[in-house]
């Protein structure tokens, strides 16, 4: 007998957790951490004993679908972790640069000391269109998701009761067109399909447009003798914002405009990025291969110390700053978020995704005033947002990908807000004629 069950990321965004009961072989995919106000949920157990469970499949490195394997581990996990070798040298960056910052919070999920044992348990390699056979012949397959660098799919194969069947685990699914990552590829058969929802309700503007959006924007603040703060996811937004000022530098729209990439964390994994150039688009792997780095340009210097990043403030002329973490709850942001909100001129320009409730989402609705670090602010600055450079795919995109995959059972929908659930389960049973099943948590499903 078959079975999957859902610890996470159904109804909701965060905190991927999927269990997959084949017999007596217990294989979780992805161990993440809930963020924003599903924070709390962290604190709960897990749902299962963490020492029943045989394989640890790691996606990606987002935090949200690696942020508990410590907790996993700490609670009795010691079995084996499998990623592709990019997502493991990222996930090691997120996963301390993680412990630090639950160290400083009152109610601590794990530390810095629980975070080596299980970085240990990594080192079971998949690289992407490659197959690796577990027991019970269990046959697991990467294809990359075009998500973020490393990122996969996952296929399972196993017969049950004499019956061969199989599942694809989506991961986290990337749009078609990217600015640095190589592109998604795609399955053509599985029984049973896990997608991720997360904008099942959404087309994207398109790259371009985005791109030009971004650009426009910017050197509009710069001329108002504005500063712009870019709140920047550390793993591969900054990459992507790094890589499009380096096409303005190179176009002279930057000339005497300091750039600051004011995270640590975000310095630590560009370089780690420097690692896998096989993995990035055709355009950045030319770039690589003539001797230049894509992320780097004659305006840009790294702020790696806090005395660095507070030196920062010291400037008051026009410059962009860079800065984790992506959705303000934490991180050098904060501190020119309080710096810059404050005077009309200024820019502040939302590049990724915002979860409900965190300090990004209330920023980037717009609210008049908030509380940033106990200090009050009238929010005077123009909020931008440029929705094209996600690292999801959209609606349209969705519905291609399931497209793509003959002999479907059913389409099961998790990592999604209900709204986004809801509309996309429509699409699939309207335009894809499959069946389509809104996962809910703690609900054990037969296949």
């Amino acid at each position: 007998m078959a079975f999957y069950t859902s610890y996470g990321a159904a109804g909701e965004v965060t905190g991927s957790c999927h269990l997959l009961n084949i017999g007596n072989i217990n294989i979780l995919i992805d161990c993440g951490m809930f963020q924003g106000e599903e924070s709390e949920l962290n604190f709960e157990p897990f749902g299962f004993n963490p020492e029943d469970i045989d394989y640890l499949i790691v996606t990606h490195a987002h935090l949200d679908h690696i942020g508990r394997i410590p907790l996993l581990v700490k609670q009795g996990f010691n079995k084996k972790i499998i990623s592709t070798r990019a997502t493991f040298s990222i996930a090691q960056l997120m996963l301390r640069n993680s412990a630090g910052i639950l160290e400083s919070k009152p109610k601590q999920l794990y530390t810095m000391q629980d975070v080596d044992p299980a970085l240990e348990l990594f080192g079971n390699f998949l690289e992407c269109e490659e197959s690796l056979t577990l027991d019970n012949d269990i046959k697991i397959t990467f294809k990359n998701a075009g998500h973020i660098l490393g990122s996969v799919s996952v296929k399972v194969e196993f017969i049950d009761e004499e019956i061969a069947k199989s599942v694809v685990f989506s991961g986290d699914i990337g749009q078609s067109q990217r600015i640095i990552t190589s592109p998604i590829e795609f399955w053509d058969k599985a029984n049973y399909v896990f997608i991720e929802s997360t904008y099942g309700l959404s087309v994207h503007q398109e790259l371009e447009i985005s791109i030009n959006s971004f650009k426009k924007q910017i050197l509009k603040t710069i001329k108002n003798g504005g500063t712009v703060v870019i709140p920047s996811f550390a793993l591969e937004r900054t990459q992507e914002v790094l890589f499009l000022l380096k096409q303005m530098s190179d176009e002279g729209q930057l000339k005497n405009i300091p750039v600051f990439l004011d995270s640590p964390l975000a310095i630590n994994v560009t370089r780690a990025f420097s690692n896998y150039p096989h993995l990035f688009s055709d355009d950045v792997k030319q770039m690589i291969e003539k001797g230049i780095n894509p992320f780097d340009f004659q305006e840009l210097t790294n702020t790696y110390t806090k005395e660095e990043s507070l030196n920062i403030n010291s400037n008051n002329n026009p410059k962009i700053i860079i800065a984790g973490s992506g959705m303000c709850e934490g991180g050098r942001v904060n501190y020119h978020l309080i710096r810059y909100l404050k005077e009309e001129k200024n820019l502040v320009l939302f590049v990724g995704f915002q979860v409900n409730n965190t300090l990004g989402q209330k920023i980037s609705r717009g609210k008049g005033k908030i509380e940033i670090l106990n200090s009050h602010i009238h929010v005077k600055a123009k909020v931008g947002y440029v929705s094209g450079f996600s690292a999801h795919a959209d609606q349209k995109e969705l519905l291609e990908w399931i497209d793509t995959i003959d002999d479907i059972y059913c389409v099961y929908l998790i990592h999604g807000d209900l709204p986004q659930l809801q509309k996309l389960k429509q699409k699939v049973k309207k335009d894809l004629d499959e069946k389509a099943h809104i996962v809910k948590i703690g609900e054990q499903i037969h296949i």
